[in-house]
Order: structure tokens, then C-alpha cells, then sequence
């Protein structure tokens, strides 16, 4: 599988100093931007999966980013780490921004951190995997006689590359619940 990709914007020199240490391990690619413009810049010539975005920042705000990413990259994943907790502001990010989750700054455990970000890399995933399963599915329809289509036999097969990658999934998950409670305890 093709490593993914993560984006984070803050203007805040100091938080995506924390971040890439934090980070510095993960199994992503981690790139960072200072600005909203910024970031439409590098996805303009990067691929990019899931960005974590601040929302208080000059010239253009997270919200607004947000309302861009959800329009021109729907399928990048968005979360938002900021301190910034306006009851208005964070439903607007919900709402127009369809975020996938709301980090509050400071951040509480750096593996509570990481932990988020992998969630968002697996719900991307998951949502590329469904796309892809739409579309065999879809080309299958069209290529053969409907009547012909042994439909049984291919849910069969996607159910057991499903199963497998669940499982590779919880064992991930485990790793990462005995790392956070080795630190947390």
C-alpha cells in the first residue's frame, strides 16, 4: 500500500515544530504549512490523504480552507486542532467543513494524537476501498450479462480481503492501545 500522506496548517511556528516531533516516527508522510494559501499550494502538487488544519489564522481562516478542501478534494480526509473552541465555530466546521474530528490545543497525550491521525488515515482508506469495490462492482455490471454475474462468488472474495484487512487493522490498534497505556500508566 502507498504511504499516505498528511498536511498540517498553523500558523503557529512553534505548534509545527511540536508536531513533526511528535510525529517523527509515524508511519505517514508528514508535510506543513504555515497558511491556508499555503496549503492549497502544496495540494496543488502533492497527493494528500488527511489535513489537520488550525482554524484562527490570518488572511484565510481554517473555516474557509476547510469549505475549499470539502469542494475541490473531497476525498481528503479533515480534522482541526485548535484552541480556538467557539461553540459557532466548531458546529460552522462541522457543518461546511464536514470535518472527521475536533482536537483541541493543547493536545492532551501525543498518542492520543497520533492515534487520531491513524483513525483518519483508516477512514480514508476504508472510503478509497468502497470506491474501489463501487467501481469493480460497477464494470463487472456492464461487462457481463447481469444474469451471468456469479455476485455470491465476488462478495465472497471482498468480504475475505476485507476480514484480513480488519484483522491487520486490530492488531495495529492493539500495538498502539498497549503503547499509549505503557506511557499513560
Amino acid at each position: 500500500m502507498e504511504k499516505r500522506t498528511v498536511l498540517f496548517v498553523d500558523d503557529d511556528e512553534k505548534i509545527l515544530k511540536s508536531l513533526k516531533r511528535t510525529l517523527a516516527d509515524e508511519p505517514y508522510k508528514t508535510l506543513f504549512a504555515e497558511s491556508g494559501k499555503e496549503a492549497l499550494k502544496i495540494l496543488q502538487k502533492k497527493q494528500v490523504h488527511v489535513i489537520v488544519t488550525d482554524m484562527r489564522m490570518p488572511e484565510m481562516d481554517g473555516l474557509e480552507l476547510l469549505k475549499i478542501l470539502k469542494n475541490k478534494h473531497p476525498h481528503v480526509i479533515r480534522l482541526v486542532l485548535s484552541a480556538y473552541s467557539d461553540k459557532d465555530t466548531l458546529l460552522a466546521a462541522i457543518n461546511h467543513g464536514e470535518i472527521f474530528r475536533y482536537i483541541t490545543k493543547p493536545w492532551k497525550l501525543n498518542e492520543e494524537l497520533r492515534t487520531i491521525v491513524r483513525q483518519a488515515i483508516e477512514f480514508y482508506d476504508l472510503h478509497s476501498e468502497r470506491e474501489s469495490l463501487m467501481s469493480f462492482i460497477e464494470k463487472m455490471a456492464e461487462k457481463t450479462n447481469p444474469e451471468k454475474i456469479d455476485f455470491h462468488f465476488a462478495i465472497k472474495m471482498l468480504i475475505s480481503a476485507r476480514n484480513k484487512h480488519l484483522y491487520e487493522w486490530g492488531n495495529k490498534c492493539r500495538s498502539v492501545r498497549t503503547t499509549y497505556n505503557e506511557t499513560a500508566g
